[in-house]
């Protein structure tokens, strides 16, 4: 069969799966004429009995929003032709870049710096975690769904559309358990350059000890035990200690990825250290920069600049058979790690006079109006944030979803006495953090959207540093806590704690 020159306005510009391992499927890499951009197009038969559930996927994937996911932009039904029967086309973002599966190619298999890793999968947790408010589940995850661009950014494709079509690479796993095991593999996989999850070709699996994947310490040396605990709650073929419990969902693993960032110790480089440890990059920059080193320095492994973005279909399963390997023997490796830049010095510290709570969603009194600019939460507790104990910390009340019950989140207003010209601000966590945006106003306003925002963070990080573009004049600025994390002590539960606040 001849393939289709366009569809719509997409021109048809390569075949992505010229050997077609999935004869029902086609996949083009295309050019949007009207909008001049690069797209991805996925095409099944619509009288393929998996029709229903790939246009149902697809659109639920496109309503989730994140920047780290590569957006679905047109889902098309085609009409039967003289020579084409009825077809349904996905049209997805286009990233240049290398999947996971490229990156260690480059390497040799050789596995990246422990701390690069925690941040790369930390992104893919983040992206799938923002499908969970509407019960959409990435399903496959697998290291081509990946993709680090040429850019340093952590984009993941495929959401819930690629399990639509093949299921998960675990049939007896549901969606939500394959992806807790996909992001615990990919963790693996770049740890220790062995992929622990069903077999994947051109992948060599990870050691076997009487029927459990080896943890990675046993593999690679200098892997903190704190990544031994991710993987033993996550992959599903790792060795659980007995009253261990596994990790839920794509947020509690965020979650307790960000407790195992906080047990990482700084690596030595010589005559040169790092000005702070990865678990104090801050924000999505940071993360970004970091990755872009990394990807740098496998350009310059290979001797070229730039790669294209082989997005393949569906991973051919493999039967090869996973290495036994005897108790007590150890693989080892040594880490290459990269360095990052010193810290920034920042302006002047800003006085903070007074801390309050903030909870204008709530309805206290139960007069069915909203508390507006007067809500409070757990009040007595604000002032801390402000103190120079770090150990005491504000708290929110625990809540069942992380948007606070549907409130759409809490937060905390901080009183600079007078106008201030608001440029950053720095957080400090009790425990995991929480998304949050700064906002700045001359005045309490009942509803967040209606303050400035300075700038935003997604969850995760311990402590986080918040620049905005420009500086923001106001009396009050509004920490909001939009998405809360999930207790690591408590599934189910979701909390925010906030030890210490700096502005400048």
């Amino acid at each position: 069969m001849r393939p289709p020159e366009r569809i719509g306005r997409y021109l048809l510009t390569a075949d992505l799966d010229p050997a077609h391992r999935d004869v029902a499927v086609q996949f083009f890499r295309g050019h949007d004429e009207v909008l001049d951009r690069e797209v991805s197009l996925r095409i099944l038969n619509a009288d393929d009995p998996r029709a229903p559930a790939f246009l149902g996927a697809a659109r639920a994937a496109a309503l989730v929003e994140d920047r780290r996911l590569l957006r679905i932009l047109d889902v098309m039904t085609l009409s039967e032709t003289a020579n084409e029967s009825a077809q349904i086309a996905v049209i997805s973002e286009w990233a240049t870049g290398r999947n996971l599966g490229e990156l260690l190619q480059v390497r040799g298999d050789q596995p990246i710096p422990v701390d690069d890793a925690v941040n790369i999968v930390s992104e893919v947790a983040r992206a799938i975690s923002a499908g969970l408010a509407t019960n959409v589940n990435h399903g496959r995850l697998r290291p081509s769904s990946v993709i680090v661009t040429d850019a340093g950014e952590v984009r993941v494709r495929g959401l819930a559309v690629d399990s639509s079509l093949w299921g998960p690479l675990d049939n007896r796993e549901t969606k939500t358990q394959a992806d807790v095991d996909g992001l615990g593999c990919l963790l693996y996989l770049l740890v220790t350059g062995l992929w622990s999850g069903p077999p994947l070709a051109a992948l060599t699996s990870a050691p076997i000890v009487s029927g459990n994947v080896l943890l990675p310490s046993r593999v690679r040396a200098d892997v903190p035990r704190a990544i031994d605990d991710v993987i033993a709650r996550s992959v599903s073929k790792a060795a659980r200690p007995r009253g261990v419990a596994n990790i839920t969902d794509a947020s509690a693993f965020t979650a307790m990825l960000g407790l195992a960032r906080d047990h990482l110790a700084p690596v030595s480089h010589g005559s040169k250290h790092r000005g702070e440890p990865s678990s104090k990059d801050r924000g999505s920059l940071g993360v970004a920069s970091r990755i872009a080193a990394v990807v740098l320095a496998f350009t310059i492994v290979l001797g070229v600049g730039f790669w294209g973005w082989n997005l393949t279909t569906s991973t051919s399963l493999t039967t090869a058979t996973p290495i036994e390997v005897a108790t007590g023997d150890v693989l080892t490796a040594s880490a290459v790690p990269m360095p990052s830049a010193s810290a920034e010095s920042g302006p002047e510290i800003l006085p903070i006079v007074k801390v309050r709570s903030f909870d204008p969603f709530d309805d206290e009194n139960n007069d069915g109006i909203p508390d507006g600019k007067k809500g409070r939460e757990n009040d007595i507790e604000a002032k801390l944030v402000a103190d120079l104990d770090i150990t005491t910390a504000w708290h929110s009340q625990n809540y069942d979803t992380s948007d606070a019950d549907g409130k759409g989140g809490v937060g905390l207003i901080i009183n600079m006495g007078e106008p201030q010209s608001v440029r950053s601000a720095a957080l400090t966590f009790e425990g995991v953090g929480a998304a949050t945006e700064v906002r700045v106003a001359d005045e309490i306003l009942p509803d967040p959207q209606l303050w400035s925002l300075l700038a935003a963070a997604p969850a995760g990080d311990r402590q986080i540093d918040l620049r905005g573009p420009r500086a923001i004049t106001g009396k009050y600025v509004l920490l909001w806590f939009p998405q809360l994390p999930q207790r690591v002590d408590k599934p189910g539960t979701y909390q925010v704690g906030l030890s210490k606040v700096t502005l400048r």
